[in-house]
């Protein structure tokens, strides 16, 4: 395979570990003849890259996650280096930067695909939000401390109606986020499968659903007889999108997937077990 040429560098300016860190990396890859293109994630607008031989995230997982979606359609494979907490999503920790540059350089970090899925919603028929991408999550909740009601439905078939919080939508990527605060499972990022989480419903016998992503879900944010509820669309816990009474949510499978760039010794459940204490006691 041949040599790095091109690099997009993300990283996250409002950090001055990260910035300072992000800096250390630029002039590493600068003194290896290697072009960069830096972006900021704290800035709006898109990349002016079309094509890089890779991607590098620096910091924490929000900024793997912006990455990701600024990515998707390019087709350009993401490393994530934590400089930043849990780094669930990393590649690389910051303190491996030295061992692992070169490797990573010459081709040498395996490929791990992750899917994503794409999010549109519809109010009255009309398109007025997406497709928008999302690696981890897309998350329905209420603005408000109070509950509302979402009807959920499944490839055109009804599932049930949530009266509560709200409902989280997640990818086997992010079901280690958000998914696993709201008691949903664990899922091996490999699967094909959506997970449906209730957030705090008022009921004591709605548990996760996990669904094949052959489907499609479609969550309608039922009506109020005093107006509209306060009801807010996430993705990935960044991009929001304010809803109304009635406006439909279609999530389906993303048509590509991200390719991210992990050592070729890497484990999904080693992970589990040294960032997030999985099995201790």
């Amino acid at each position: 395979m041949h040599r790095m040429k091109d690099i997009i560098l993300f990283y996250n300016s409002k950090r001055k570990k990260t910035l300072a860190f992000a800096k250390r990396v630029e002039r590493i890859l600068k003194a290896k003849k290697i072009r960069i293109f830096k972006i900021c994630v704290n800035e709006s607008g898109e990349s002016p890259v079309s094509r890089a031989d890779a991607a590098v995230s620096i910091g924490g997982d929000g900024t793997v996650l912006y990455a990701a979606r600024k990515i998707i359609d390019k087709d350009i494979p993401l490393l994530g280096i934590n400089a930043g907490g849990l780094g669930f999503l990393s590649g690389m920790e910051s303190i491996e930067l030295d061992k692992n540059i070169r490797k990573f350089l010459d081709n040498k970090f395996s490929i791990a695909e992750r899917k994503l899925f794409s999010i549109e919603v519809l109010r009255k028929t009309r398109r007025i939000f997406g497709p928008a991408p999302a690696l981890n999550d897309c998350v329905v909740r209420t603005l408000d401390a109070r509950a509302f009601i979402i009807k959920a439905d499944f490839s055109g078939e009804f599932l049930t109606k949530y009266f509560g919080d709200g409902v989280i939508v997640s990818t086997p990527t992010g079901s280690t986020a958000y998914n696993l605060a709201a008691l949903g499972p664990i899922v091996s990022p490999e699967l094909d499968v959506f997970l449906l989480s209730p957030i705090c419903p008022h009921t004591l016998t709605h548990r996760p659903v996990v669904l094949s992503a052959d489907g499609s879900i479609k969550l309608t944010v039922m009506e109020k007889s005093d107006g509209d509820y306060r009801v807010s669309l996430c993705l990935d816990g960044q991009e929001n999108f304010r809803l109304k009474s009635l406006d439909e949510i279609v999530i389906t499978r993303h048509p590509k997937t991200l390719r991210m760039l992990v050592p070729e010794n890497f484990s999904y459940f080693d992970v589990l077990r040294k960032k997030l204490m999985w099995g201790e006691r």
